[in-house]
Formats: C-alpha cells, sequence, structure tokens
C-alpha cells in the first residue's frame, strides 16, 4: 500500500484536472515562501503590537479618570457655590442657639431659586436641595416654590448618608446610589455630593464636635459617568466600573454589571498590584489586563477590565492585513495561470461539466465555435448523442402521459357503474310501485345526466355543466327518497367557465344523501355546495346537514384521503364503503398533483364538509 504522500503526488499527477494543477503549481510557489516570512513578522511584531495597545489602553484610561474628576468636581463646586451664598451662611452659620431667629426676605429666597436652576443643568447635575435641622429651625419649607422643593426637614429623609456623616468628621460626602433613600434616586438623581454646614460656636463650646445644622445636597446622574465609562477604552467587551473604598459600587458599563470582573475593593492592591498599571490578571470570565486608578478628592477608584483574549485582536487585525497584500499578489498570480491555461483547459472541461449536467436533468447541447481540433470533434460528437438522448426522452414522456391518462380513464369508469346501479335500482323501486310518470321523469333526468357524462369523450367538463349533472342526480335520489334533500348551489357565474374533472361532485353529494342525510332520524337535510376563487386555485366546499363521520372513521377516511396514490381502492364494507369519495380523490391528485384532492371535517350529530381543491384552469372555447 502506498504512503500518503506517494497518494497524493499520484493524485496530482495523474487524477488533478490540468487547470487545477497550473492553480496549485503557482499558489505553491507563492503562499510557502509567504507563509514563513508571515510566520516570521507574527512571532517579532505580536509584543510590539500588545505593547502599544496596553500603553494605548492605559493613557486613555487615564484621560478618563480625568474626566470623570472633572465632573464630579463640578457638582461639588455647585455645592460650594450654594454654602457660600450669603443666605445660606445667614442661616445655618450661626450658633445652636440663634437658630432660627433670621428671617430670610422673599427676594434673597428668589436669587437663591435662580442660582440652583442655573446650576442644574438636567443632563448631570440633577437637582439641588438644602436638608434643614429641623429640630432648630422652623419650617423653611414654607420659602419653596412651586413644584421643586428647595429646603426639606432632615427628619423626613431616611437616608443611610446621615448615619455616616454622624460617624464622620468629613464635611464633605460623595454618595453612590446604595447610601441615598429611594426617594432620592427616584426623584432626584443616583449619585449625590453632600456638603454638611454646621453651627458656628463660640469660644465656651469649642470642645464639643460639630452638630450639622444642614445638609447641601447636589444630586448628579450615573448615566454620565457611564456613559464616559463606556468609551473608556476600545477594546471589544471591556468592563469599566467606578467603586468606593466603602466597596460600594459607583458606575459601570454593561459588562461590569454581571459580575464577571468585579473586583471588591480591598482585593484591588492584592489582585492587580501597583495601581494605574495593567497587569494580567485570571477572572472568572477568563484572563483580562486589569489596572485601578484613584479618583482624587473622591475615596473613588475607576477599575479598567480589558480580555486578555480581545487585546491581541490589535495584532490579527495587522496579521490579516498583511496576509490580504500577499493573498492580492496569489490572486494574480492564479488568474494569469488561469489565462495561459484557458486555451486548452477551459473547453476540455465545459466538455465535462455539459456532460456532467445529466446527472441533474436532460443533456444539453453545447454552444458551437470551440474548434476544429480534437476537443472541437469531441463537442460535435457530444452534441450529436445529446440529440438522440432527447429523441428517446420525450418518446419516454410521451409513453409515460398517455399511460397516466389510461390509468384516469380506468379511474373514473369504476364510478359511473357505482353510480347507474343505484340509480337503475331507484328506477325498478318506482316501476314496482306503479308511479309511471315518476318512471318517466327519472328516464329523462338519467338520459340527461348521461348525455353529460358521455357527450364528449373529454376527460374534463365545465364546472357549470358538473353543477346541473350534480342538480339531475339530486333530482333522481328526491324521486326515490320523497324528496329527502335539499341541494343549494352558491357558486359565482364567473366560476362556471373553468374546468373540472367529470364525475367530480356527484360521489360527494352522493355519500353527504346516503351516508349522511339518510342515517339521521329524519331522513331528511340539506345540502350546499359552494365555490370560490382563492389565488391560482378554486376551492369547493360540498357540506351536509346529516349524521356526520364518528371520529374514528374520519380518521381512516383522512388518512386514505392524503396517502392516495395506489390504483385500487378499499375494500367495500360499511367502514370503507365511500369508494366514489376515494376515486375522486385519486383521480384529482392523479390529474393535478398531491397538493389537491379532497379533505374532511366532519362532527357526528352536526354534519359533514368535503373540501376539494383544484387549480383554477378556464375552458377551451
Amino acid at each position: 500500500m502506498k504512503n500518503p504522500f506517494a497518494r497524493l503526488l499520484h493524485h496530482y499527477t495523474y487524477n488533478l484536472k490540468l487547470k487545477n494543477k497550473l492553480v496549485i503549481s503557482h499558489a505553491i510557489l507563492l503562499m510557502v515562501p509567504t507563509a514563513v516570512v508571515t510566520g516570521f513578522l507574527y512571532a517579532r511584531m505580536y509584543g510590539i503590537v500588545m505593547d502599544d495597545t496596553i500603553r494605548s489602553e492605559q493613557a486613555l484610561a487615564a484621560q478618563t479618570v480625568g474626566t470623570i474628576e472633572s465632573l464630579v468636581d463640578n457638582a461639588i463646586h455647585a455645592g460650594e457655590v450654594m454654602a457660600r451664598t450669603g443666605l445660606v451662611l445667614d442661616l445655618f452659620n450661626v450658633p445652636l442657639e440663634q437658630a432660627g431667629t433670621h428671617q430670610p426676605q422673599r427676594s434673597r429666597v428668589d436669587s437663591l431659586y435662580r442660582l440652583a436652576s442655573n446650576l442644574v443643568d438636567h443632563s448631570f447635575i440633577t437637582d439641588i436641595r438644602i436638608y434643614y435641622d429641623d429640630a432648630s429651625y422652623e419650617d423653611l419649607s414654607r420659602y419653596n416654590q412651586g413644584r421643586h422643593p428647595l429646603f426639606l426637614p432632615v427628619s423626613g429623609l431616611d437616608s443611610p448618608w446621615i448615619g455616616q456623616f454622624e460617624s464622620s468628621s468629613e464635611e464633605l460626602m460623595l454618595c453612590p446610589g446604595e447610601l441615598l433613600s429611594e426617594s432620592e434616586t427616584g426623584e432626584c438623581g443616583g449619585l449625590a455630593s453632600i456638603l454638611r454646614l454646621s453651627y458656628s460656636r463660640t469660644g465656651s463650646n469649642v470642645t464639643v464636635p460639630p452638630q450639622a445644622s444642614a445638609y447641601v445636597a447636589v444630586y448628579f446622574s450615573p448615566d454620565i459617568l457611564e456613559g464616559v465609562l463606556a468609551g473608556n477604552t476600545s477594546v471589544q467587551d471591556a468592563s469599566t466600573y467606578i467603586v468606593s473604598s466603602q466597596d460600594i459600587p459607583v458606575a459601570g458599563t454593561a459588562p461590569a454589571a454581571d459580575g464577571r470582573y468585579f473586583l471588591p475593593f480591598p482585593q484591588l492592591s492584592n489582585r492587580l498590584g501597583t495601581g494605574q498599571t495593567f497587569s494580567l490578571v485570571n477572572f472568572q470570565g477568563g484572563a483580562a489586563y486589569s489596572a485601578y486608578f484613584p479618583i482624587h478628592d473622591t475615596g473613588w477608584y475607576m477599575v479598567s477590565i480589558l480580555p486578555a483574549s480581545h487585546i491581541t485582536d490589535a495584532g490579527r487585525l495587522l496579521m490579516v492585513q498583511f496576509i490580504l497584500i500577499y493573498l492580492l499578489f496569489v490572486l494574480l498570480a492564479m488568474f494569469i495561470a488561469l489565462l495561459l491555461s484557458s486555451s486548452i483547459a477551459n473547453r476540455i472541461i465545459a466538455v465535462a461539466y455539459q456532460m456532467e449536467s445529466v446527472r441533474t436533468g436532460r443533456p444539453k447541447p453545447m454552444k458551437v465555435g470551440l474548434g476544429c481540433d480534437e476537443i472541437g470533434v469531441l463537442s460535435d460528437t457530444y452534441n450529436y448523442m445529446t440529440g438522440e438522448i432527447n429523441r428517446l426522452m420525450d418518446a419516454r414522456e410521451q409513453a409515460a402521459e398517455d399511460l397516466r391518462k389510461a390509468e384516469f380513464r380506468a379511474l373514473q369508469a369504476q364510478i359511473n357503474p357505482h353510480f347507474l346501479y343505484n340509480t337503475l335500482d331507484m328506477i325498478n323501486w318506482l316501476s314496482q310501485t306503479g308511479r309511471k310518470e315518476e318512471v318517466t321523469r327519472a328516464v329523462q333526468a338519467l338520459s340527461r345526466f348521461y348525455k353529460l357524462t358521455l357527450s364528449r369523450r373529454e376527460l374534463m367538463n365545465t364546472i357549470g355543466d358538473e353543477l346541473e349533472h350534480v342538480s339531475l342526480y339530486v333530482q333522481l335520489q328526491n324521486m326515490r327518497y320523497e324528496n329527502c334533500a335539499t341541494l343549494v348551489v352558491d357558486v359565482p357565474e364567473e366560476l362556471c367557465g373553468y374546468t373540472i374533472p367529470k364525475l367530480t361532485f356527484q360521489p360527494l353529494v352522493e355519500n353527504a344523501l346516503l351516508h349522511g342525510i339518510r342515517m339521521t332520524e329524519k331522513k331528511t337535510g340539506s345540502i350546499l355546495i359552494t365555490g370560490w376563487r382563492e389565488g391560482d386555485d378554486i376551492v369547493f366546499i360540498v357540506s351536509d346537514d346529516g349524521a356526520g363521520i364518528p371520529p374514528e372513521k374520519l380518521d381512516s377516511l383522512q388518512e386514505s384521503a392524503k396517502k392516495a396514490g395506489g390504483t385500487n381502492p378499499p375494500a367495500s364494507g360499511t367502514e370503507t364503503g365511500h369508494i366514489g369519495v376515494y376515486n375522486t380523490n385519486l383521480r384529482l391528485k392523479s390529474l393535478y398533483g398531491s397538493q389537491y384532492g379532497l379533505s374532511f371535517n366532519s362532527h357526528p350529530g352536526i354534519g359533514t364538509e368535503v373540501m376539494v381543491r383544484l387549480p383554477a384552469n378556464r375552458a377551451l372555447s
């Protein structure tokens, strides 16, 4: 047994197509050196690209920290501006015993409101409020204007940051959402810069800790910070978030919220090492380059996580660009190889592909003009062979069509004696009862009935003639069963000129009468034939108000209708006695295809509906 290399060489030498040989030869000569050079450059350039990417992300993170510091400074500055106004100083920078003695003028309150309105930009700074010590001050909320409250009592505030201030000597606190109450986050904003105003102390009580007279709260939106964090990096699926020194999340991008890359504040220095420098760390979501950056004067830290798998994207992009340039030259070489081989290989391949088309359909002749050499002779011989094969296939298709029509006539012939037997039995019964006039009418109706059926040898009839045909059938049956059925036809006039196979309605009406209406206690009922155009099809519904079909018989009838395609109808009997219906369905499917035919719907005690679907073919005039 040959080794794999020998088999491959044999296949290349003897079995491979000529054009492919030329193309592969040129590709090997170009791609092997290209692969060697690419591998060498990738090993040398990958480290350079990685270092450059990390430095770029580190500089971008530092810029983001500066932006966040600027935004937070704006919120802090807004609180300081409010605290330094004359009215606020007069109200709250007083000794405890003088609290509430100053009554602000309405004009000064208006000026304070205008100042607060100017500081609130409704994009970053969303609201400003002053919470006063209502244990010492009278009700300052009476100075509020409109729906926007500026003065609110501290006692009505249920926020965690109150307790934080009481246990701290800090005058300024930046509060994440977890330190705010639900009313604050819902009405004011998700973050807040809160400045504590204290009562001024006299010389006799300087040793007493300062007591807050009011708090100036500047609320701002975390959405702006999250937008800045989202632009912190150009690396896909990067995660950036801000956490406070109390290990409370402040803001973050969407990937940070799922916890895959979240690090508690106490672990920042242990896991990430020196701040502001990226290092490779393993997380639950995979390895990532991580760093944290302190946000000055806030007690907050920005943590930036860059998935290692996406850091290499820049290196891969560079290599892809490099490879694409080389592939351009490879394609150019292949194009030249194709031009060189086209004078011989293309004509041979064209003949081979044309011969291969026999697998999927009829062979098609080739276009002339392939030359007068050996390949031209081969193409002429192929065209002669194609003509002979097509003539044989035409003869076979004509024989198959003749056989299909013969089978159709055989199926149609099974219905005629079936109906004729029932009708003659009815006429015999009328004759035995001495009803001569009715016998005469029955014979005339039967004569007209078969005239419509046998007047022409065609297999098709117009819908109008078929409706007349079935009306004659109901007339004959009413003569036998004493007007047991009322036939109602609701078919648009424009459909009467379309074609339908002969004896389509009669078996359905016969079953509606004999197996439906005659099986009820009253032995009388109605039969309705409706029809309409539905796209390229015509649909009829033959319905009755008879006894209906039991579920088990209906299932058997539907199953036989779906599988109709054999040449033998089901055996006769009470359960499979609908031989006319079976043959009608089989004729429709044989003539038009499996998507056409009959479908059934019946409810015991209510009635039966039979749907007839056939293509809309207009009769030739």
